[in-house]
């Protein structure tokens, strides 16, 4: 009896997939129905990368390709994902690959693809997520953080690079583990300090741009119409001391002089006031912070990523 037990135990670990972490994929679908979140367009110029990008169960968070962490490793790293996904209401992922490359933009399109066509933060606002990639290529090992939605401004610049500097050590090693628990306790202690004071003004779109908040200068504005105001009451003063004083009576009744028919409409002034965004473009532009900067991925969709470290 003891053995038949054992033997469904061990049954049940071949059989039973894990929960926490799989290099399984799954099928896109056919040409036409390649399973991608709407909100996503596919056109003829990224169905290639839609294709190109392995689809997985995104509730697993954890997809390491490369073997580089344990079993063990991987049940504990991802715990500790969860609890950040659950206080943050952003998504985690790490991922592993072994790819050959040429520019460090390679990957980043690997990175903005596995997110974005695998659905990630989509229970989020804007999608907001952190995705790490560690690429174990051998001649040229790699590894950077990207962010996505809310993230961008939560962990901006200089706090995704001090990050990537602190788990160089780690990486660079082969400690994973340890090097991802740097990232997760950089990354909580981030959001607890709360958005970054230079983004105050910056906001998030709807397909993942940073965006600008137009702040109208209501002082300025206000203070130009007092000013109009004024002015146009010194005019009408003025005007009012050159009129001839009358010494008859009867001269303030001259008919010829009156003509109650007729109106006048004075149109003194038109204030208009609106509010726009900032007119930047799909691919996104530069950002201070040692490397730091936002594009666009095939999707179409926003995301910043660090300078990325070789080693």
């Amino acid at each position: 009896m003891k053995k038949l037990k054992l033997l469904l135990l061990i049954l049940s670990l071949i059989l039973i997939p894990n929960v926490f972490a799989s290099t399984q994929t799954q099928n896109r679908g056919d040409f036409d129905n390649l399973g991608v979140n709407k909100h996503w367009k596919i056109t003829d110029k990224n169905r290639i990368n839609v294709m190109k990008t392995d689809k997985v169960n995104a509730d697993e968070k954890i997809y390491d390709f490369s073997d580089i962490l344990t079993d063990e490793e991987e049940k504990r790293v991802y715990d500790r994902f969860m609890d950040f996904i659950r206080k943050t209401k952003m998504d985690m992922v790490f991922v592993s690959i072994n790819m050959p490359y040429v520019n460090d933009s390679d990957i980043e399109t690997f990175a903005a693809d596995f997110y974005d066509y695998n659905d990630f933060g989509l229970n989020f606002k804007n999608y907001s997520g952190v995705l790490i990639v560690r690429n174990t290529y051998e001649q040229d090992p790699f590894y950077n953080i990207y962010l996505f939605g809310e993230a961008q401004l939560y962990f901006y610049g200089d706090r995704t690079e001090n990050t990537l500097d602190r788990i160089y050590n780690s990486f660079h090693s082969g400690r994973y583990e340890e090097g991802l628990n740097t990232f997760i306790d950089d990354f909580n202690s981030y959001y607890d300090r709360g958005i970054d004071s230079s983004l105050k003004n910056k906001f998030i779109d709807e397909d993942g741009y940073i965006r600008e908040k137009v702040v109208m200068p209501w002082l300025a504005i206000v203070g130009a119409d007092l000013l109009v105001i004024f002015i146009v009451l010194l005019i009408l003063i003025h005007k009012n001391k050159m009129v001839t004083k009358k010494l008859n009576v009867s001269e303030y009744f001259d008919k010829s002089s009156l003509d109650f028919t007729k109106k006048n409409d004075i149109f003194l002034r038109e204030h208009t006031t609106h509010y726009t965004v900032s007119s930047s473009s799909g691919s996104g532009g530069g950002h201070s912070g040692g490397g730091f900067h936002s594009s666009g991925g095939s999707s179409g969709g926003g995301h910043s990523s660090g300078g990325g470290r070789h080693g």
